[in-house]
Formats: structure tokens, C-alpha cells, sequence
């Protein structure tokens, strides 16, 4: 059996590489103009927990990004789950840290005192300072308001 995908009549492909050339390009240059100071590029931290090969994908090409437009990458594995909490409070003290990224799964649906999931915990523990994903707490209310 052979299987066509037909588009809706008006349909276009949009090129995010190309929607997001000219924000990467003022990245690259607002980075620049800090380096050009005496002051480091911005750091992201990524935290990974999982053996997920999705997770560790997207954290290759976040790291991949981050160095094409000069951001400093740090990804930081840990080892057993339940230290994931202790590392990202650290990384949301760490006043060299400007972005925070968690690679999920790490517990999956396992329940939580605070939320659906262990998961949702974690993600409304990242700072909205540090929050580069906007899915924080702080985030999601004021998207609700």
C-alpha cells in the first residue's frame, strides 16, 4: 500500500532557518560587543538525568547552537536522578549562569508532592531568571493572566 501526503490548497513550508537568521546573527553580534568588553558570552547549563537518545540529541544541538553563536555550553550529566534537584538549585544560585536547560524525561509520570509528575517539580524549580525555555511556574501564570 503506498501512502501520499497531500497539502492543504495555500499551504507553504516555512524555513526556520531562515525566520531565525537575522535574531542568531544580532545574538552573535550583542555577544561580540560583551567579549569586545572584557566580559564572557552568556553560559547555558544544561542538566542531563536520562539515558533518553532524544534527550541526549537535543543536548548535542543545543551545545551546537550555542558555540555556532558564540554562547558558552555546559552540559552536566548526573548520574542518579535524584540529584537533579541539588544541581539545578545550584545552577539557579550560580550567579555565572544565565540560562538553564532540563533535558526530560528524568522521572517520566512518576507523582510528585507538587504537580502531576516529578518532572513538572523540576521544571517550576528553573529560575524565571534562568529559564530559557519559558516553562516555569512564573512563566506559564503570567501567560495566564
Amino acid at each position: 500500500m503506498t501512502t501520499t501526503t497531500t497539502h492543504a490548497p495555500g499551504a507553504q513550508k516555512i524555513d526556520a532557518g531562515s525566520i531565525a537568521k537575522p535574531f542568531r546573527t544580532e545574538v552573535r553580534h550583542q555577544v561580540q560587543i560583551l567579549k569586545d568588553s572584557g566580559i564572557d558570552a552568556p553560559l547555558l547549563v544544561g542538566l542531563l538525568a536520562n539515558t533518553d537518545p532524544a534527550a541526549r540529541k537535543y543536548a548535542e544541538w543545543t551545545g551546537k547552537a550555542c558555540r555556532a553563536d558564540g554562547i558558552r555550553y555546559e552540559l552536566r550529566q548526573i548520574d542518579d536522578p535524584i540529584d537533579v534537584e541539588a544541581a539545578l538549585r545550584d545552577a539557579n544560585d550560580d550567579p555565572r549562569v544565565h540560562g538553564i536547560i532540563v533535558y526530560y524525561p528524568i522521572f517520566g509520570q512518576v507523582e510528585s508532592f507538587s504537580g502531576e509528575s516529578q518532572d513538572d517539580y523540576l521544571r517550576d524549580t528553573v529560575s524565571y531568571k534562568c529559564d530559557v525555555e519559558g516553562l516555569c511556574h512564573e512563566y506559564r501564570s503570567n501567560l495566564y493572566r
